[in-house]
């Protein structure tokens, strides 16, 4: 390689707490600088991994000021520990000759695309959905895996229910067991390169993206940092999202979704709309199947192709499925191999049900050790906590089953009855479950005591919470959404959607009466397909 052989040089995935003290000579691209009160740090990487300098000149003085963001430079330095993490002091620090500065790109390009490509490894089960699916996790994986390899910032959004933090939990841990090899086990990077953040919204909403935007800037004036990619997962998939990804792609922000609601219609390229402003994207639908592989099981499968030995138990997407209510055979396997590790499907739903509990007073908090405890890197305290809080979450569910069966209406379509609920009369504001919780438990109810299908209206001021039995044919609450509340009441500001038999509208308060009516004429074309 010219006539600078970096081979002679001490690669950063060579050292370890036996080098202390020792001093060497590497060569690296500088990936982030900050000066504190007291030294300068950077972050280089080379072919292997990157690695922390701190250089010292006087409180507060930039160091090495003609070596800046993005050079090639020749470092000697010593090694030394801090807070359990070794790092170099450097010595000396000067940038290579522009000639050696491309053989070296050339040569750590090469060696990265060996490090971030996904290996095609088995997938867990056997599965029609997630072998049409395979490539999509390899193009996914590759893109996560090269944006840790690189130092790139990473935001994971996730819907704030089980199913999404099932998908986000094991999503995480790949990542930063990806991020622990790339960076040498520097503990700082887990909370510097990774932020996981619950959306309230069904879909990647304009306020998130905003809050998104203005602490990836700061990121990047204060530390150097590169744009994050930005991972979404149990949302993203619909035309709802594409304002957000416009606010992120003004930024250069690469942007991958992992989901399973209906992403519309697909156009004459084979592409949904949503797939023009982001760079991958899994989903059941876009190979011809639909929502019963959940989120929480494309993400369990996504976070092995990204580092395969994860610390995921196959529980999660058993539970993840349990609790989102989808059917099929993938349940059903995830399920047998859960309980071949011990669990059972009681012990699952009451787990489900713990996370949604936390989840809703955790709100956007990240908590990432809790949850963490919760899908079982604690098995004692995932056990524990559900002995102490199920049965108080369970006379929460009495109470609102007791305010439904009191206060809810039951009309008889004929073929299925239609239960209609106030969500604000009849749910306590900022107390679990809110209206979506609700929505089921008063649904479930309504389906064992009467002797046909349900469909379940929760409505308030400015939403409507939508629950459909599973033997209703013909109905699609995003059919209802783009065909009806759409094109002819656009004026009521109205949009949602979600699954076919489970989602939300929402709307201004003046259309509350008319978006109703709407719905109830459109039950009652789909009662005569049933």
């Amino acid at each position: 390689m010219s006539n600078l052989d970096f081979k002679k040089f001490k690669p950063f995935s060579d050292l370890s707490h036996g080098d202390i003290s020792k001093s060497y000579v590497s060569v690296g691209r500088i990936e982030t600088v900050k000066q504190t009160s007291g030294p300068t740090l950077m972050v280089l990487m080379d072919s292997t991994q990157s690695f922390t300098f701190k250089a010292f000149i006087k409180p507060g003085e930039r160091a090495f000021p003609e070596c800046e963001l993005g050079d090639v430079v020749e470092v000697e330095y010593r090694v030394s520990e801090r807070q359990g993490s070794i790092e170099g002091e450097v010595r000396s620090m000067k940038k290579i000759s522009q000639e050696h500065v491309a053989d070296f790109e050339e040569y750590i390009e090469k060696k990265e695309e060996e490090r971030f490509q996904a290996k095609d490894i088995e997938l867990t089960i056997q599965s029609p959905v997630l072998e049409a699916l395979k490539p999509r996790f390899l193009h996914v994986a590759s893109i996560i895996r090269k944006a840790v390899a690189q130092r790139r910032p990473i935001i994971l959004r996730h819907d704030a229910d089980c199913d999404g933090y099932s998908s986000a939990i094991c999503l995480e841990r790949a990542i930063l067991k990806f991020m622990d090899e790339c960076t040498g086990g520097d503990v700082m990077s887990r909370y510097n390169l990774f932020r996981r953040a619950p959306s309230r919204a069904p879909f990647y909403e304009y306020e998130d993206a905003v809050k998104d935007v203005s602490m990836m800037l700061k990121d990047m004036v204060k530390n150097g940092a590169k744009e994050p990619l930005v991972i979404v997962t149990d949302n993203g998939s619909t035309n709802e999202d594409i304002f957000a990804y416009k606010q992120m792609k003004l930024y250069n922000c690469p942007i991958v979704v992992i989901d399973h609601h209906y992403p519309g219609e697909k156009d004459e390229n084979g592409n949904v709309e949503v797939d023009y402003f982001i760079d991958g994207h899994i989903n059941p639908y876009l190979e011809g199947f639909d929502s019963n592989v959940c989120s929480g099981m494309l993400g369990y499968e996504l976070a092995r192709f990204i580092y395969e030995d994860n610390n995921n138990s196959v529980m999660i997407p058993a539970m993840a499925g349990l609790l989102d209510h989808v059917d099929g055979l993938e349940l059903k396997t995830y399920v047998e191999l859960a309980q071949k590790e011990g669990y059972t499907t009681q012990f699952m739903e009451k787990l489900g049900d713990l996370i949604y509990l936390q989840s809703h007073y955790m709100r956007f908090g990240e908590a990432r050790e809790f949850f963490d405890d919760i899908f079982g890197n604690n098995l004692v305290v995932q056990k524990e906590i559900v002995n102490l809080v199920y049965p108080e979450i369970e006379k929460l569910y009495t109470k609102t089953r007791k305010i439904g069966k009191q206060y809810a209406s039951v009309e008889d379509f004929g073929p299925f009855y239609v239960v209609q609920f106030d969500g604000e009369k009849g749910t306590a504001r900022g107390q679990y479950p809110a209206v979506g919780k609700s929505t089921n438990l008063i649904h479930a109810m309504f389906e064992e005591e009467l002797n046909k299908p349900v469909i379940t209206m929760t409505s308030g001021s400015t939403f409507l919470t939508i629950r459909v039995g599973d033997d209703i044919k013909g109905l699609s609450i995003p059919e209802f959404c783009t065909d009806i509340l759409s094109k002819e009441l656009s004026h009521t500001g109205a949009e949602g959607g979600g699954h076919e038999h489970a989602g939300s509208v929402k709307f201004v308060e003046y259309a509350r009466e008319e978006v109703i009516t709407a719905f109830i004429n459109y039950l009652k074309k789909i009662s005569k397909l049933n």
